[in-house]
């Protein structure tokens, strides 16, 4: 586990530093290329590990903490994208953005109930 914990924090570090220099030099490639090699050297690694990597309690912990931030982030989206549509009289050039982010809510929740659905009927009743 400690292993793993250093080698993320070691391809974070690279990616965040590759990606910095890509915008600085104006690269979108790199950016894409670094992020490519930083999922696929984390992927190898935990696929060839023997470490336990991740025990019920992380799972548990995981999916809570991913559910309430896409609860989180969905309603705040949705009211931010409310806001700036009601705004459009005052502030026209928000009114896309508005619609935008509202449309960006519904689809992550419609994402949300699809895969709800799949993995309930997978693993549920």
């Amino acid at each position: 586990m400690k292993n793993y914990q250093i080698l993320r924090i070691i391809v974070a570090i690279f990616v965040a530093t590759v990606v910095s220099l890509s915008v600085i030099t104006e690269n979108l490639l790199l950016a894409i290329l670094a992020i490519v090699i930083g999922t696929m050297i984390s992927y190898i690694y935990k696929k060839n590990t023997d470490e336990i990597l991740e025990d019920e309690r992380i799972a548990k912990v995981s999916e809570k903490a991913s559910r309430m931030a896409i609860v989180l982030f969905s309603i705040s989206i949705a009211f931010i994208g409310m806001f700036l549509i009601m705004l459009r009289n005052e502030y026209p050039d928000f009114t896309q953005a508005g619609f935008t982010l509202s449309y960006a809510a519904v689809a992550l929740l419609m994402l949300y109930y699809i895969f709800y659905g799949y993995y309930d009927k997978k693993y549920g009743s």
